[in-house]
């Protein structure tokens, strides 16, 4: 085996790895223009007393609510260079040929009003305004030949002495830098020398500062930055006049703390405390977008806002004293980390890395014999020992040691029963590794034993348990020389544990706790058995699902789980939590999957291993990120739309926002102005439709879509990563119901109810009559068909009547006449010996039965009677119609032929006819009409 030593490895081997750990860039936030979408460029910036911050941008007046930019631009689409802020509601800006104000309007949008027409002839082609300052009442904007006085709606000028580019208030007066000549006050409207001296001529000024009590800080770009005190004019820190010469002093800013932050051309920021001494940098280096800084402010926090040649750069003062973050790009996974010796060792994918501890900027260099995996960095009997793919190292006194070649070294630790004796978990193996003369070097293998074995772990009988990389764990008896297995149980799946993954063994407090991801277990030597270990598993809380748990001093523990990590002091049967990380605290550099690992320091330090980096965390210190709690979002916006996609704004009134219900899909947009570093997370709860809080969104924009009427309360939040709250803002939203479901509406209903009810009544009444009516018609219809058959059986019995008595008189009326003419005959036989006075008296009573009235009688009420006052018809169209025309009518009605008729009217055939020629006469009937038909009509 061969030794080295360290020093001399790292000098004679070419191949050195170096890596530099960046630990500012923590607090560190950049926006671009993909964030904020407008132009690179930021010329100037300030801080609303709300918390909104204002940027002068190449493309306009950038505004910043804490989650939403929006970008307003100029009505000319001009540059703006400066802004300075009166007010939440009140915003100065000055561009090129461009100045003017902004003012919030009724639907909380900035609205722009030029001044340029107040300006009249004092604006000039090419004039540029690049500062603004406030005094009183009057607003100042500078270009670097004049100032601009803005006061009471009027605008006048102030003439310079000379070229200048900056102006600043300094207590109740207006500085301005002449270049050549010195500083400047503005009294009356006019300038007048407040500084001179020879080392202020032939300089190209940068910043006027008030600092400290009555003195101002002059920054130029060549010869530093000096001091006035109001009597005389020195170079303020001197040890830093040629770093400041050499990257172009251009801006400055003093924060509430008194830390003096100087903004370069060439290299970012520094910032010095009220001592004068340098307490921070910020550069390309460590973080930022851009080197070239134009503008520096703070928000109402404290925080510092770099407006930077291409981009925005935000740096928290909130820096949290339990936990650093240190990145160090491209050294890869870490997977163990160990201080040891007075270095700090990373046992990483891509090999050991260690560095001297306590200097930030020395490099991290690679020990070349361990450029693979390392898993395991531990310090055991004053060595390091560090496992890797090729075995195992000992380092100590910087000497570096091959002490086992078995490969994939992952655990180690003392056997209890053998002194001076360490077992080694492999990818195939135990190893043994035995001390003599203080060296360790394996001496072989605990044989009847073969398994890929991640944590090994003995109990206080001597039982070596042993937890597969991915399947279960074992617990093996070793005989009395501790080198060869007498037994070996098995516990997976069949085992109380009730499967055979994600089991990993650990000690805490002198006994075996398993780990499973859903509970702890412990071994109960008793009745040698696997328990759930209760008392833990109850007072552990979600700690209980830790799939990991590493050993820190005075029954300190700390637990992984996949979520969280917590700091746990167990002892004399009590259980307290020191400290609970989420592991989301450390994004974007987050601990390895299933190789979460923590390096304890003290009881209450460790450093944790992260993708590319570390965090230094110390329990013991103050939690400053709470202050989340003081703070609350703020409705920004809501937007209404309809099921067309149709928008409109919504307005709040008295924390109610009602909303009709065409546009019950509702979007609301919040701001959320507490700056920080770290992520803050949004979540919403709207009551009556969510049963809990929303998944976290970095966005705090709530949209809910088709809201049914109704009346809800919509609570949001912010979330930081340790999991504070924010304040709850709380809202009402009110559906109105549909135009078909309102008060309105419904009685419109009950009233059209009561109509259709009515109507149906009434439709039923009259259906009912109407079908009485059909009924009564209908009876009445067979009460007239009765009738009429009646009327038609009496006519028909009338007409068989009439006819029989027609006939009847017909035969009567015949046999009289043959009767009458036997008697003419027998007249004429006998001559005188038959008496006329008995023929005629015989004659005479033979014609009067001939013409007999009551036969006429008896013929015409029966005739009337079957033909329904015919007669009385004739006589009305007729009127000149004699009893014996209506006779013959009577009988044609009958359809009776003139033979049958003679008999009747007591003359012959001959005499019918010419009857019927006088009656046709009497009617006018032409020669074509038929005489019978017109009868039968009647």
């Amino acid at each position: 085996m061969s030794r080295y030593r360290l020093i001399s490895i790292l000098l004679g081997i070419c191949q050195i790895y170096t890596l530099r750990g960046a630990v500012v860039k923590d607090n560190i936030k950049n926006f671009s223009k993909k964030e904020y979408h407008a132009a690179n460029q930021n010329w100037s910036m300030d801080a609303s007393p709300n918390g909104f911050m204002y940027f002068a941008n190449h493309s306009g007046l950038l505004e910043f609510d804490g989650t939403s930019w929006t970008l307003h631009r100029l009505p000319n689409q001009t540059i703006l260079r400066s802004v300075r802020v009166v007010s939440d509601s009140l915003i100065f800006t000055g561009g090129y040929r461009e100045l003017g104000f902004w003012k919030t309007g009724k639907d909380g949008k900035l609205l722009y009003h030029s001044l340029n027409g107040l300006t009249g002839k004092n604006l000039d082609n090419n004039d540029e305004f690049w500062n603004i300052s406030v005094l009183n009442d009057t607003v100042y904007f500078h270009s670097f030949s004049k100032i601009l006085v803005y006061r009471n709606n009027t605008i006048s000028k102030i003439e310079l002495p000379g070229f200048t580019n900056t102006m600043n208030r300094v207590g109740q007066n207006i500085l301005i830098a002449v270049n050549g000549k010195g500083i400047y006050a503005i009294e009356n409207n006019k300038a007048k020398p407040l500084i001179t001296d020879p080392r202020l001529e032939n300089v190209t000024f940068r910043f006027i500062l008030p600092y400290k009590i009555n003195q101002i800080l002059i920054g130029t770009s060549t010869q530093g930055i000096f001091l006035w005190d109001g009597n005389q004019l020195s170079e303020w820190n001197p040890l830093w006049t040629n770093y400041f010469r050499n990257n172009e002093v251009n801006r400055a800013y003093v924060n509430e703390k008194g830390h003096l932050s100087i903004g370069t051309i060439i290299d970012g920021v520094t910032v010095f405390n009220q001592n004068e001494h340098k307490i921070a940098s910020y550069n390309t280096s460590s973080g930022l977008q851009n080197n070239t800084v134009h503008g520096i402010a703070t928000d109402a926090y404290g925080n510092t806002w770099l407006a930077l040649d291409s981009g925005i750069d935000f740096i928290s003062d909130d820096f949290n004293p339990e936990i650093k973050i240190e990145t160090i790009p491209g050294i890869g996974s870490i997977y163990d980390v160990a201080v040891f010796e007075n270095k700090i060792y990373l046992g990483t994918n891509r090999g050991l890395f260690f560095k001297n501890l306590g200097n930030e900027d020395e490099k991290y260099r690679l020990i070349p014999e361990t450029s693979i995996q390392v898993w395991d960095c531990q310090v055991l009997d004053g060595q390091l020992f560090v496992g890797f793919n090729q075995g195992m190292l000992g380092i100590k006194n910087g000497d570096v040691k091959l002490v086992s070649k078995q490969a994939g070294g992952f655990s180690i630790r003392k056997d209890p029963l053998r002194p001076g004796r360490l077992i080694e978990s492999t990818y195939s193996n135990l190893v043994i590794l035995e001390k003599k003369d203080s060296v360790y070097r394996q001496t072989g293998t605990i044989k009847g034993f073969f398994d890929l074995i991640r944590y090994i772990e003995f109990d206080h009988l001597g039982n070596l348990w042993a937890s597969h990389m991915h399947r279960g764990v074992y617990k093996i008896q070793l005989n009395s020389k501790r080198d060869s297995v007498t037994d070996t149980k098995y516990y997976g799946t069949q085992s109380a544990f009730g499967k055979d993954h994600s089991i990993h063994v650990f000690k805490v407090e002198n006994r075996i706790v398993f780990t499973t991801k859903n509970q702890l277990f412990t071994y109960n030597d008793l009745n040698d058995s696997i328990v759930p270990y209760t008392f833990l598993n109850e007072n552990l809380g979600h700690f209980a699902t830790a799939h990991r748990i590493v050993a820190a001093p005075d029954h300190h523990y700390w637990f992984i789980t996949q979520k969280k990590i917590g700091l746990f002091r167990l002892k004399d049967n009590g259980v307290q939590l020191i400290k609970s990380i989420p592991l989301q605290v450390f994004t974007p550099h987050e601990p390895i999957d299933d190789f979460e690992n923590i390096s304890p320091l003290t009881s209450t330090e460790a450093i944790i291993c992260l993708e590319n980096g570390l965090a230094w965390f110390d329990a013991a210190k103050t939690d400053t990120l709470a202050e989340i709690e003081s703070y609350i979002p703020g409705l920004r916006e809501i937007s209404l739309t309809d099921n067309q996609g149709t928008q409109r704004k919504g307005t709040l009134e008295e924390g109610k926002l009602q909303v009709k219900f065409r546009f019950h899909n509702v979007r609301l947009r919040y701001a959320f102005p507490h700056y920080t570093h770290r992520p803050i997370y949004f979540q919403a709860l709207l009551k009556g439709i969510d049963p809990d809080w929303s998944e976290k969104k970095a966005m705090p924009v709530f949209n809910f879509d088709r809201l049914p009427p109704g009346e809800y309360e919509l609570h949001v939040k912010a979330v930081d990563t340790w999991e504070n709250e924010s304040k709850k803002q709380s809202i009402t939203i009110e559906i109105l119901p549909p135009w078909y479901l309102t008060n309105y509406a419904r009685s419109g209903y009950v009233l059209a109810l009561l109509l259709l009810i009515f109507g149906l009544q009434l439709w039923g009444i009259k259906r009912t009559q109407k079908k009485e009516r059909r009924q009564l018609e209908k009876r009445e219809q067979e009460l007239i068909k009765l009738r009429n058959e009646k009327l038609r059986n009496e006519v028909e019995y009338k007409s068989k009547e009439l006819a029989n008595s027609t006939m009847g008189i017909i035969k009567k009326n015949e046999f009289l006449l043959k009767l009458k003419h036997i008697l003419s005959n027998q007249r004429e036989q006998l001559g005188s010996r038959y008496p006329d006075k008995y023929y005629l008296h015989i004659v005479r009573k033979i014609d009067e039965n001939i013409s007999s009235k009551d036969d006429w009688r008896l013929f015409e009420t029966n005739f009337e009677q079957a033909h329904e006052q015919f007669l009385h018809k004739m006589k009305e169209q007729h009127p000149n119609l004699t009893p014996k025309d209506l006779r013959l009518c009577a009988f044609l009605r009958m359809n009776l032929t003139s033979k049958e008729i003679a008999p009747l009217l007591g003359i012959s055939v001959r005499g019918v006819e010419n009857h019927r020629y006088r009656l046709r006469k009497k009617m006018g009937l032409e020669h074509d009409d038929n005489l019978i038909e017109m009868i039968l009509k009647l």
